[in-house]
This record gives C-alpha cells, structure tokens and sequence, in this order.
C-alpha cells in the first residue's frame, strides 16, 4: 500500500456515488473513539476505572478503523467488528456499564436526547449498528 493511497480524510467519501453506509460507519467508530472524553458517568470509582481503561484501550484503533473503512480497507471493517463483539460481550458480561452512558440531569428533555447520542456514539446501539451494517461493508472494500 502506498502512503499516498491512504489519507485521512479521502475526497472519494464526499461523492455523490460514495456508499453512505461506509461514510456513516466511518464517523461512528471516530465518534466512538472520542466520545468518552466528553463527559465524566456518575458510576462507582472501580467502575469508572474500569471503563476508563476499555475506552482508552480502543479509542487509537476505532479512530483508525474509522479512517480505514473510508479508505475501503477490509482490516478495518473486521477491526470495528471485533471491538463492537468485545464491548458487546462487556455489557453481558456486566450489564451495570448501560447505565454510565445515560446522562443525568435536572432537564428531561437533554437528558434524553444527551443519553441517546451516548448510547449511539459509545453505547450499545452504535456497536450493533456497526454489526448490522458490517456485510454492507465488507461489499465494498478492497482486499487490502
């Protein structure tokens, strides 16, 4: 792969005839990637801990994979893939973590809305979103 072949922020995304599946899966896992330092969950401390450390942990590859999937690279669909499954398999596993993405505030209506682009962006939601839209993906992306 040359250097040039792979860039950022690819033109290719911003066509008319570009896949707005890719386009919107691409934002996701960026979002995904830097969502949680917007804001602090009121959750136990050995929680909060041990969620710091997951976010940390994935925040370079689902930026990565973000700019990847642009790029048309099937690593980084199978890359997003494989961090969605474990986050997925973290909220099983510990269902206490759902609820450090809703927001809470005195205001029903931030509440709500703050909570559901938490969810999307670092929830649940937007890892079976992810999943859902992986065959649509893998349809097109390069071999590399």
């Amino acid at each position: 792969m040359l250097k040039s072949e792979f860039r950022i922020f690819p033109s290719e995304r911003m066509r008319t005839d570009f896949p707005w599946q890719i386009w919107a899966v691409g934002w996701l896992c960026i979002f995904k990637g830097i969502i949680w330092l917007a804001y602090e969950p009121s959750l136990s401390d050995s929680m909060r801990t041990l969620l710091g450390y997951k976010s940390m942990l994935q925040t370079v590859p689902f930026i990565i994979f973000g700019v990847g999937i642009w790029n048309l690279r099937k690593w980084a669909v199978w890359g997003a893939l494989v961090i969605c499954v474990l986050n997925l398999i973290l909220i099983l596993v510990n269902p206490q973590a759902v609820s450090s993405m809703l927001v809470k505030s005195e205001v029903v209506t931030w509440s709500v809305l703050l909570s559901i682009v938490t969810l999307l962006c670092n929830g649940p939601l937007g890892d079976v979103l992810i999943l859902l839209s992986t065959p649509i993906l893998l349809k097109y992306v390069k071999k590399a």
